[in-house]
């Protein structure tokens, strides 16, 4: 006898077996077919960024940095660009963002700003800033100099009413209480002289602006004899025409500015285009201009900008950690905030005004 294989119907295992079988080639069918569906749409749709900066940052981003780095994106990737831009004090737009402000890229006026930001768990410990640029803290008078100033110093001068950032919210409030006290600690290592002279200066402030720009604009509408700024600010106003006369101490600090990824906004499809951005801003075109809108490179090259006579960072006061704990939540919080003898500030700064 022949023996054969005879037939049978599938039995339960055997269906089993098969609708299993069956089922994963269909999983793998509808994960190719709707992962080719989104790798066509995302070719096609456009891409995002969103840029949270401080205030003095405003023109050079919005005319010049974000139009040019929109349009070399739309040339290389063939993709609209959409860019949202968000302005405001360096502090105040770290705490938004840390609140959830949904941030890609972020300017502050100095590192600490980004610590911060790290001790919110809004940006990875091991990922670092790039520094775009620096400008060093100014003096602004009236055309003339009618007062007479030429340091830091002069700022105690009695009868001076000063403007000034406010360093609650403004990252140019704290650069100026670092270059107030730095400019006397490096010239005679005495801090006890350095903060006499801090209060000293700080009893002529008369009114405050939450951020550098506002401040500015205080001093332009008649506000005041002197005000510590960026240099940067300072000639984007001679620029427009603004009346004003820039003093350069002879000892004064060098602000870095930084921009950061804020890794917890940002996708893995996202990241290509931040990365872009971030390294577009240290490249020769971005850097040209920076440099057009009076901030000075990160080459060092200041060719074209004026001279500065003696210039000390935040590392030669120990670093940001260490000179904003000791400097302005102690010294400036503790001993000098609470005696402020303020004017009110004028109507169009009143929001029921």
């Amino acid at each position: 006898m022949v023996k054969g294989r005879l037939s049978h119907f599938p039995t339960r295992r055997d269906w089993c077996f098969l609708a299993g079988g069956g089922f994963i080639v269909l999983v793998l069918i509808l994960v190719a077919y709707y992962g080719g569906q989104a790798l066509t749409a995302n070719a096609h749709t456009s891409d995002r960024l969103i840029v949270y900066a401080f205030s003095t940052q405003e023109e050079v981003l919005s005319q010049g940095i974000l139009p040019a780095f929109e349009e070399a994106w739309e040339s290389k990737t063939g993709k609209d660009l959409e860019i949202e831009a968000v302005f405001g004090p360096s502090a105040t737009l770290a705490g938004q963002i840390n609140l959830g402000a949904p941030a890609d890229v972020a300017f502050f006026s100095n590192a600490h700003h980004v610590d911060c930001l790290k001790v919110g768990r809004m940006v990875r410990q091991e990922t670092q800033p790039s520094v775009i640029g620096y400008t060093p803290l100014i003096i602004v008078t009236r055309p003339g100099n009618p007062s007479g100033i030429a340091s830091y110093a002069d700022l105690a001068s009695d009868g001076l009413r000063l403007l000034h950032a406010d360093p609650r919210s403004s990252g140019a409030g704290e650069w100026a209480v670092l270059a107030e006290y730095g400019s006397v600690l490096l010239e005679s290592n005495d801090p006890i002289a350095a903060g006499a002279l801090l209060q000293n200066i700080w009893h002529n402030v008369r009114l405050l602006g939450p951020s550098a720009h506002s401040s500015l604009t205080l001093f332009e509408l008649g506000a005041g004899d002197a005000l510590v700024t960026y240099e940067q600010d300072a000639r984007l106003a001679l620029a427009r025409g603004v009346p004003l006369q820039i003093v350069v101490p002879t000892n004064t600090i060098l602000a870095q500015h930084v921009a950061v990824i804020v890794d917890e906004n940002v996708s893995y499809f996202e990241r290509p285009v931040v990365q872009a951005f971030m390294d577009y801003l240290l490249s020769n075109d971005a850097q040209g201009v920076f440099s057009r809108y009076h901030m000075r490179p990160v080459n060092l090259d200041y060719a074209g900008f004026p001279s500065l006579n003696r210039t000390f960072t935040v590392e030669d006061l120990g670093g940001w950690s260490q000179a904003y704990h000791q400097l302005v939540e102690i010294l400036w919080r503790t001993e000098i905030e609470a005696r402020l003898d303020l004017d009110p500030a004028p109507g169009f700064l009143d929001p029921e005004g």
